[in-house]
This record gives structure tokens, sequence and C-alpha cells, in this order.
């Protein structure tokens, strides 16, 4: 493949896209979701991830005063739910899940809920959290992780029954994962 080259405004968008999640946050009595497209596996054993989150979200609190907060993996059918996740804040809309049209599912690690529409799901305790002034990076050990049976085998995605993975792009444009694709 060749082309020209143009300077890019985003350089952030050159190592995105990774899959969008929605975070899930929870004390057992108050709850709230977010999407993020800025995530990323740390460590296979023992198994963490990262997110970064504004300080000013609604659901900061709440994962600081827990100390841990669930990722949920959607897949294209939920593209219109991320979107509303992401665009609309816990403090506006007092009950996130239903005005998405989500459903609470408990977790079995960690007091918040998780999105039961989700493909996957991975509960989260935050060990450390690195400033990065406006946001903060959240690094997480991963205490239980769980995904659907015709989604994930053998240790990997299985796109094989139509499985398609939600990328962000920015805005409302996503990129879809679909397949595999093997190299020699």
């Amino acid at each position: 493949m060749s082309g020209r080259f143009v300077e890019v405004d985003s350089p952030h968008r050159l190592v995105t896209p990774g899959p969008v999640l929605l975070v899930t946050v929870g004390d057992g009595s108050d709850d709230n979701l977010f999407s993020v497209a800025w995530n990323m596996a740390l460590r296979k054993t023992p198994p963490m991830v990262a997110i970064l989150s504004g300080k000013g979200h609604y659901s900061w609190n709440l994962m600081g005063s827990t100390g841990e907060f669930g990722l949920s993996v959607p897949d294209t059918s939920l593209a219109e739910a991320v979107l509303y996740c992401g665009r609309h804040s816990g403090r506006e809309v007092p009950d996130k899940f239903s005005a998405a049209g989500l459903t609470r599912s408990p977790a079995r690690e960690i007091a918040a809920p998780l999105v039961r529409e989700a493909v996957a799901h991975l509960e989260c305790r935050i060990s450390q959290v690195v400033d990065m002034g406006h946001s903060s990076l959240l690094v997480a050990n991963v205490v239980h992780a769980e995904a659907r049976e015709d989604c994930f085998t053998d240790g990997s995605w299985d796109f094989s029954g139509g499985l398609r993975l939600l990328h962000h792009l920015g805005g409302d444009r996503f990129s879809v994962s679909s397949g595999v694709l093997r190299a020699n």
C-alpha cells in the first residue's frame, strides 16, 4: 500500500480503536455506566487492565469510594446504547441503564452491576490511580472475567457465529471487528 502521508491533528486516533467498553460503577444502592474507548490490557498474569476516566465524570466518586468497576464488552447490537452512555451524564439521567435500554446483571466479585446484553464482562478492583490532570488512568486487577461461550472459544474471540465488536473512531462513528486474519 502506498500513498501520500498527511499530518494528523488527533494522533491518538492512530493507535485506537480498541474495543469500546461500557464501564459500570456502583455501591449497591447507587450505580451508573459510561462508555470508554481509552482502555487497554496491561498484564496477562495476574490479569490487569486500565481505563482513562475524567475526574469530573459523575461516576468518578463511585469508583473512588468503592475502588472497583465493571467492564462490559458490547457488540454492534448495542451501538446506540454505547453512544447514549458516552453522550449523557449520570448527573442528568438518574437511571442511564433504563434510558439506554440496558439491563443490570449482578456481578460475582464487585458491587457494581454489569450489562446483561454485553458479550463479555470483566470485574475489576483499582490498584493504582495515575493522575493525568483533568483525568486519571485507573489501573485495575481483574478479579473475575466471563464471556458468552458462543462468542469466545479456545481463549479467543470467535467470529464464526456473526460476532461483531465495536471500535470507536470518534463522534458517532465506529468500526467493526468481525473476523480473524492469520499470518504465516
